[in-house]
């Protein structure tokens, strides 16, 4: 969820949980990663979502936040341990990240610590001349985590300052193809990352596992003024979001099945990459740079930021389209 105001997740959390053992069959763990007063907030579980207590006391505090992500979790690979429960949360550049999969991926299957290809080059797509050092490595046994830890490592071995928005895209659009290139027949690769408290990215190349009619992709759906009635597909409970929020509210979920059945859902094509921001979709290059002016793109104390001013030369970005912006 991400969303423009301080948001509670309640409504879409009760009908998520239950996805775990009642309604569908992940019941292999739970997790659930928001951020909150400058900091980042945790809670895993390895029992199923729909009988936890941990889920249940989650839900019933009314936690506001800008930016949040929830993963059920269903072992195909590795065991049913906290370890092995999403989302996964590493510090990069000073920077909270956290990920969320759902899929599977061959290049990590058979060997966690397999390096990306992309590993091997620069921003410009040269080779590097110096080695590699995979500074994150997986905790757990999943292909999910040893993919967070090489995108993580791929992103860390090119950038020696924090990248623009747009730049940040591409990179994260390269790794995303090396890694499906691997095998795009077999390979689902769906996942949610944070990079801060404000934008969460999502990609998504969906598929059928060998044998199952359940097809794993990404869908969304933005709630804002003027709200409505939203019901759940998971359980029979309804909001009136009219009234309880304001003009300023607005708010995009996303998950691999709609979670409600009276709203309009998109799904993700294959191969997109879209970053969320104040409840928005972004995927053009002005809006991703607009994002970045309004103060939501990466922001560390450890490490300087590529001028902006630089990052726009590549993309033939005129800086007076932003003129009143502050840049």
């Amino acid at each position: 969820m991400n969303c423009a105001t301080p948001t509670d997740f309640k409504f879409s959390f009760l009908g998520f949980c239950r996805r775990g053992g009642i309604t569908d069959i992940h019941s292999d763990g739970w997790g659930i990663s928001f951020y909150q007063d400058g900091g980042l907030r945790q809670f895993y579980d390895a029992e199923p979502a729909s009988s936890s207590e941990l889920a249940n006391f989650v839900s019933s505090r009314g936690i506001r936040t800008l930016n949040m992500m929830s993963h059920i979790r269903y072992a195909t690979v590795g065991e049913v341990n906290l370890s092995n429960v999403h989302p996964f949360r590493r510090e990069m550049w000073g920077i909270d990240f956290c990920f969320s999969h759902n899929g599977e991926v061959p290049l990590f299957k058979q060997s966690p610590t397999h390096s990306l290809k992309a590993l091997q080059e620069d921003v410009n797509g040269n080779a590097l001349s110096k080695p590699i050092i995979c500074y994150y490595n997986p905790v757990g046994t999943t292909d999910s985590e040893a993919t967070f830890c090489a995108i993580l490592n791929a992103l860390r071995q090119r950038f020696d300052k924090l990248p623009s928005l747009p730049v940040l895209y591409d990179s994260l659009q390269k790794l995303c193809e090396e890694v499906v290139s691997w095998d795009k027949e077999g390979t689902i690769l769906n996942f949610l990352l944070t990079c801060g408290p404000h934008t969460l990215w999502i990609y998504s190349w969906p598929g059928s596992r060998p044998g199952s009619k359940v097809w794993n992709g990404l869908h969304y759906t933005t709630r804002e003024y003027p709200f409505t009635t939203s019901h759940l597909c998971d359980m029979d409970y309804t909001v009136d979001f009219s009234t309880c929020t304001s003009k300023e509210d607005r708010v995009s979920v996303i998950a691999t099945k709609p979670l409600t059945d009276d709203e309009q859902w998109i799904e993700l094509e294959r191969g997109e990459l879209v970053l969320f921001d104040q409840g928005r979709p972004y995927k053009s290059v002005v809006d991703l740079f607009q994002v970045d002016i309004a103060g939501h793109g990466l922001e560390s104390n450890v490490m300087e930021k590529t001028p902006l001013e630089d990052d726009m030369k590549i993309y033939n970005v005129d800086p007076t389209t932003f003129q009143g912006s502050c840049i």
